[in-house]
Parts: structure tokens; sequence; C-alpha cells
């Protein structure tokens, strides 16, 4: 069963992958570089993801835990100090970093989890070696984001967002809503946002995203869905939208193989896939201090 369900994974994951290539025709340089990128934003199926061993595994404690993200060419490790149940239901803070040529980022907020409603709020600093201020435009191509014209992009990003589940139909509804102010900004210059990969005039972005997953075995192992989201900026009066397919297989306990493809469905802007969210595709590994049964994987 165990290996049916990574093979499922697998090629589902594959299917993803190609999904944007085949559906836009795009230039292959239009790919964003996930090394340069920070951890992805979270896509409303972590939440469906959490698995009642969690809820068994131990009593309520202080804990130390981590979710590490593997992807085809990432590695993306958070750690959470809390009180509670790790990855299930607890309080505490959370942080990440993450560092490559092209960049990086760093952040650290507080979380408060139930078993299906979440909410965090914290501060990211984000850097890029690669990536400038822009000069404002009506509408932006990939090249003109590439241009050296303003100052280095590094801002802070205050964030809070609230996510959430609910059974519906053999399946269950998520949504996750988002909010950013950006600080840190040089006055009349717009800036490519590292997260959500959109363009926007400071200081506020937000996002929602809704989308449902069908169980497609009986323990709830298998989902896969689809998804919807829209970004605006009032700075810009702009808005995003994505759609796209998103996968979740539960491979044990602690592994999980997820998949989230959102392609531009409609913006201001032809940024190609540097406008899409691919962040999220690949492996994600649970460990927390505690753990009754630790077994890898």
């Amino acid at each position: 069963m165990a290996l049916r369900r990574a093979l499922a994974a697998a090629a589902a994951l594959a299917a993803l992958t190609l999904l944007p290539a085949g559906a836009g025709a795009q230039d292959p340089a239009d790919l964003p570089s996930p090394a340069g990128e920070p951890p992805p934003v979270p896509s409303g199926i972590d939440l469906l993801q959490k698995r009642s061993y969690w809820a068994r595994s131990a009593a309520a404690r202080p804990f130390l835990s981590a979710l590490m993200d593997l992807g085809v060419i990432y590695f993306r490790p958070s750690l959470a100090l809390g009180v509670g149940k790790p990855h299930w239901s607890w309080l505490g803070i959370e942080a990440y970093a993450s560092v490559s040529p092209n960049g990086g980022a760093e952040y650290l907020g507080l979380r408060a989890a139930l078993p299906s409603v979440e909410i965090r709020g914290g501060a990211r600093y984000a850097f890029s070696t690669t990536q400038y201020f822009l000069e404002p435009r009506a509408s932006y191509t990939r090249r003109d984001t590439e241009l050296m014209q303003g100052p280095p992009s590094r801002y802070v990003a205050g964030e809070i967002e609230v996510s959430g589940s609910i059974p519906l139909l053999g399946g269950s509804l998520f949504g996750v809503a988002t909010g950013y102010a950006v600080l840190g900004t040089p006055q009349g210059f717009y800036l490519y946002e590292e997260a959500l990969h959109a363009v926007m005039k400071p200081p506020y972005l937000y996002r929602a995203r809704l989308g449902y997953m069908a169980e497609m075995d009986r323990f709830g192992e298998l989902r896969l869905g689809a998804a919807a989201e829209v970004l605006g900026n009032p700075g810009r009066d702009s808005i995003v939208v994505r759609v796209g397919p998103v996968l979740a297989v539960s491979l044990t306990h602690h592994l999980d193989a997820v998949g989230t493809v959102m392609v531009v469905a409609a913006t201001p802007d032809q940024l190609g896939l540097l406008g899409a969210d691919l962040g999220q595709l690949g492996l994600r590994y649970r460990w927390a201090t505690g753990d009754r049964w630790p077994e890898f994987p």
C-alpha cells in the first residue's frame, strides 16, 4: 500500500511539474529560480495533511519541532518552539532562514494552531542579490523586473494569516487569507514581492485562496483537488488571479508528498512563470521532540 501511494505521488508530482509548460507554451527562461526563493507561503493543504497520529503520539507538552520541505532543487527547513501537541494543536514561535547565491529570507513569528484552524503573525526580512526595486510602470514584463534601475531589493514584510478547513462532500473545503505590510522600501519605487511572486506598490498586499480537495481513498491518505486565489495590491489598484491543481499524499505519519501549481489566469503584467506559484512541490517531513514512535520515515 505504501509503495502504491509513493508511486502515485511521484506520477502526480511529475504531471504537476509539466502542467504549466504545456499549458502556456512558456519560455523556459521564465522559470523562477527556486534556489533563490524563501520557503513557500502556506498553500491551505497544510491543514488537511495533519494526521491524528500527532494527537495520540504524546500528551500536550513543551516541544521543539521541525517541518522540512524537500523538492527537486531545494531544501527548506523551519523550526517551532511551543506548548501543546506539535503538528496538531499548539501555541508558540516559529522561524525559518533561507540563503542562496540569489538572496534569502528570515522569518520569525507566533502561531496558534487547532486541528482545523490556524492563525499566525510575524515579520519576514527578504533580500536579493539579483532583484532590484522597480521604477513605476502600468504593466511589467519579466525583462522589466530584471532592470537594475533602483536600489537592491531588501525589505521587511509584516504578515498576518488565518487558514481553515471544513469537511464537505467526501473531501474538504479549505481557505487561506493573508495580509502583508511591506516596510523599508525607498519612496517612489515598486518591488517584486519574493514570496507571492507579484509586482506591488508598497506597503499593502493581500492574498485570499479557496480550494477543495477530494479524498481518493477511504483513509484520506490520497487527496486531489483544485484551488483559486486572488492577490490584491491597493497601491497599484491591481488584481492577480491564479488557479491550479493541488495534490497531497500521506506516505507515513511523518512524511507527505505535496504539490501545488498555481498558474496565472488574470494579471496586469506579463511575467510568465515568474508570476506563478510553483513553490510547493516535493516531500515534507515532520519531526518533534517527545514523539513516542519517531521511526524514519
